[in-house]
């Protein structure tokens, strides 16, 4: 019985996501923290239904945006859930407060997206903030792929130097063909199940922005090991903390100074340049392996040339 038990929880888990799980332990901590203000008690039971509405009104004054209330009281309920408590959370009162946090507090995406302009000078600074040549090419064909594969970082680096998650690439998911790559995505953030997809590239020779020539380029020198596809010549993972802090660099650099280009801008921006090129959205939707309309947020703005529709 005892090697059942383990094996349903060892289930139980392996259901999560990894983020999902960071984001539940973070709302529980926010709960556990807030409660401790309030003088109570290390919690042995359900929530009544008061203490829910006080967290909720209690982030809403703390200036927390309305996607982060919510996210935080699916932690409570699903703490509820986890020890077969009366689940609160589901209370009309509550669901009406968290539908007045979202009608007060609309929260706008001020991630800037990347530009082809901005990638070509991001990449023309990584050979001056990289250390070795080897660093620089592997940043290039990370920033390239994000940008014309409309990859989520999370798909192409990993969570620490030593730990990697399924959703990021191996080596064994880069499949080489003359003048196209073929990338396969076995986990993603709408894919827990391991239905896969494929990305394929194609090259344009001769483009300094050609991805394809980039990754031909980093497969030559690649450390000779398996693993995540993009590893340092140590065979250490590229982190998603690095990522940042050499973009960071890169940034700094080209003399760009603005605050909101973040690791997510490259697939911002890859999305808004395929529109822009008169890619049609649905391509654009599947390019992205977006399952609904949460493309259109990622699409920003483009400049209206007259000249060209009259």
């Amino acid at each position: 019985m005892a090697a059942l038990d383990d094996e349903a929880d060892r289930l139980v888990k392996q259901s999560w996501a990894s983020r999902s799980l960071d984001s539940f332990n973070v709302g529980v901590r926010a709960f556990k923290s807030f409660r401790l203000k309030c003088g109570e008690a290390e919690q042995t039971g359900p929530s009544p239904e008061p203490e829910v509405l006080r967290f909720i009104a209690h982030l809403h004054k703390n200036g927390k945006a309305a996607s982060t209330v919510a996210a935080y009281v699916s932690a409570v309920s699903t703490l509820h859930k986890i020890n077969h408590w009366p689940n609160t959370c589901d209370n009309y009162l509550v669901k009406r407060a968290l539908k007045g946090v979202s009608r007060e507090r609309v929260s706008e995406d001020t991630r800037a997206p990347v530009t082809p302009a901005l990638l070509e000078r991001l990449l023309l600074a990584l050979p001056h903030v990289c250390k070795t040549s080897y660093e620089a090419a592997l940043f290039k064909s990370i920033y390239l792929l994000a940008f014309f594969g409309l990859f989520r970082i999370g798909e192409l680096v990993c969570p620490s130097r030593h730990d990697t998650a399924r959703s990021v690439l191996n080596v064994n998911d880069l499949a080489t063909q003359p003048g196209k790559i073929r990338l396969r995505v076995r986990f993603s953030k709408t894919d827990q199940t391991g239905k896969t997809s494929d990305v394929i590239i194609c090259q344009k020779a001769g483009h300094p922005l050609c991805p394809v020539r980039a990754m031909f380029e980093f497969m030559k020198i690649r450390v000779q090991k398996s693993g995540p596809l993009f590893m340092h010549f140590d065979s250490t993972f590229v982190s998603r903390f690095q990522f940042n802090a050499v973009l960071k660099a890169a940034l700094s650099f080209a003399n760009v100074h603005s605050v909101n280009v973040k690791s997510h801008s490259f697939r911002i921006g890859g999305a808004t340049n395929a529109i822009a090129k008169g890619v049609p959205y649905e391509q654009v939707q599947e390019m992205g392996r977006w399952k609904s309309d949460a493309a259109k947020r990622y699409i920003r703005p483009t400049e209206i040339y007259v000249n060209d529709l009259i």
